[in-house]
């Protein structure tokens, strides 16, 4: 009832006032901007190669120490701590992926001094180079071991295979 029929258009002035006009601070990232220069991976993986010794003596050293505990609870502790540097480590995953960067690079090389000479230069199909990455770790693992893997993947598919026919189907 007591309340007034409109709301008052009137605001309370800002005490902190704006006399001068401040420019904002721009801030910039420096993974996309130009001042900071254009990233190379052979130059960051030599100039911080180092860290992977790092971690590998680092975990040589708690195996050790794993070796020398006789207290149980410490041990597992040690233990779950080289577990966990093991699992974040992927090391075969970023050996295999420096593999084909290497290969990559090559094959760029090899293309450009083709160009050099005159020829028009050619770029292959991403199923081509994952052909070619297929016949590089093929010619990597060894006959052998390729057999192998092909091997296992053939019973595996198999199985999936015998799972998708229907049950009434699969006695006789």
């Amino acid at each position: 009832k007591k309340s007034p029929m409109e709301m008052s258009s009137k605001r309370a002035v800002g005490r902190f006032r704006e006399v001068v006009p401040i420019a904002a601070e721009k801030r910039r990232d420096p993974r996309f901007d130009k001042m900071s220069g254009q990233f190379n991976q052979e130059l960051f993986e030599k100039s911080y190669d180092f860290l992977d010794d790092y971690k590998q003596n680092e975990q040589a050293m708690l195996r050790d120490r794993i070796k020398k505990e006789k207290d149980p609870d410490t041990r597992a502790e040690l233990e779950s701590a080289l577990i966990r540097m093991v699992s974040t480590s992927r090391e075969y995953s970023a050996k295999e992926a420096k593999r084909k960067q290497l290969l990559a690079r090559e094959r760029k090389k090899v293309e450009a001094e083709l160009v050099e000479q005159g020829k028009t230069p050619f770029y292959l199909k991403r199923s081509e180079k994952r052909k070619l990455d297929l016949v590089d770790r093929y010619n990597k693992l060894g006959k052998k071991n390729m057999d192998k893997i092909l091997e296992k993947r053939r019973k595996r598919n198999a199985t999936k295979d015998h799972r998708r026919v229907p049950f009434s189907r699969r006695s006789e």
